[in-house]
């Protein structure tokens, strides 16, 4: 079992993760029935719009770690543990009915049965996600699916994840952190036992919890001992809400009961102008996903920069930060999020400008680390935008 500290790789293991972590643009570009929105077009050279979007410095703050894992990593760890699992692989990415994402997180799960799985899909998607310029990433992951399906105890689990956020930062200059998960399909005491782990091996590289899964298997209000725990206790405190056409009142308990600093996803906001007046004045950070799959389905072929949510949250005036949520499964990458929010969504480059500063103030990092970026990224948003094409 790898310890906390770095772990070290050999030439032929960093070899063989940065072709599992540079294949994005390929799953992007590739055949899939993800509905893009109409007038949407895809090139293999980039304008330099889009290059210039995909290198700006970023902070994600909302992705799912066993949903960054592609295809072919999927296959490798069959291979490695000897299973056929290759019909459920096909199925995960296939993204027709929009209802294979779930599955897929828990096939991730099951086919990483050793810590060093962990640290090396978490590696290969922080090379990735630095070559799409993320500084800086907050990562859920599932540590009750992860003991439950994979095998793995909640401080082998985590111990496998700090030793390749480590080494990822050492080698390519992005931090990563966690946020353990509540699979929101559970029960409240599976919950309370998540909380119970995360507490009684407390790392730096851990800042607080979340919850996910479908909205509708769960409502936040029967987790809030779980969330009472966790913010008593110090841990910062994040939800899905509001995503798939939720009642905008899943929003109010997130902030309200379960003490939620900012909200994943939120897109039914709007639908009340209470909450929406209270968002504003709090300057709560709403994670949006461009490629969110309720929308991508319900809004195809539509004009995202007319009828999309966050289309109206940007027009609100709602700080918004860009998440990927589940990259190869979307078939995006945190810079194609940012290409879309200006191609398809409509968004201004001083609205990408404000995004940017938005992830800053929305993230759990310590304050002085905040402020610094800010000043910083900032600074180089400007000077990059200075050289674009007029």
């Amino acid at each position: 079992m790898p310890k906390s500290g770095p772990v070290s790789f050999s030439p032929e293991r960093r070899a063989l993760l940065a072709g599992a972590a540079a294949v994005s643009s390929q799953f992007f570009l590739g055949k899939s029935s993800f509905s893009a929105p109409s007038g949407s077009t895809l090139t293999d050279v980039e304008e330099p719009l889009d290059s210039f979007l995909r290198k700006i410095p970023k902070a994600e703050l909302h992705v799912h770690f066993c949903g960054t894992l592609h295809k072919k990593t999927l296959e490798r760890l069959a291979s490695k543990y000897r299973v056929d699992e290759s019909e459920s692989i096909e199925k995960a990415f296939d993204r027709s009915g929009f209802n294979n994402v779930l599955t897929a997180l828990k096939l991730a799960s099951r086919l990483m049965a050793q810590p060093e799985d962990l640290r090396d899909a978490v590696y290969a998607t922080q090379q990735e996600a630095a070559d799409n310029g993320v500084r800086y990433r907050e990562m859920f992951w599932n540590p009750s699916d992860q003991e439950e399906v994979g095998g793995i105890p909640y401080a082998a689990a985590q111990e496998g994840l700090v030793a390749g956020l480590a080494d990822a930062e050492r080698d390519f200059g992005i931090v990563g952190r966690l946020i353990p998960s509540i699979d929101r399909s559970g029960t409240p005491e599976r919950a309370l036992r998540m909380v119970e782990d995360v507490l009684a091996n407390p790392s730096s590289y851990t800042l607080g919890i979340g919850m996910d899964y479908l909205e509708a298997d769960g409502a936040p209000e029967h987790f809030w001992k779980a969330y009472r725990m966790a913010y008593s206790n110090g841990l910062r405190c994040t939800a899905h809400a509001g995503e798939d056409g939720a009642h905008p009142r899943n929003i109010d308990t997130c902030l309200s009961l379960l003490r939620c600093s900012r909200i994943d996803h939120g897109y039914t906001v709007l639908e009340d102008e209470t909450l929406t007046q209270r968002c504003l004045e709090e300057g709560i950070v709403f994670n949006v996903a461009p490629s969110n799959s309720y929308y991508s389905e319900v809004l195809a072929g539509q004009d995202w920069s007319v009828v999309h949510p966050i289309r109206h949250m940007i027009d609100r005036g709602l700080k918004l930060s860009l998440g990927t949520d589940d990259p190869p499964l979307h078939f995006t990458d945190p810079g194609q999020a940012y290409i879309s929010i200006v191609r398809d969504f409509g968004a201004t480059l001083d609205d990408v400008r404000g995004i940017i500063g938005n992830s800053i103030d929305g993230c759990w990092a310590p304050e002085p680390d905040k402020a610094a970026w800010r000043a910083a990224w900032l600074q180089e948003f400007d000077e990059m935008r200075s050289t674009l094409p007029s």
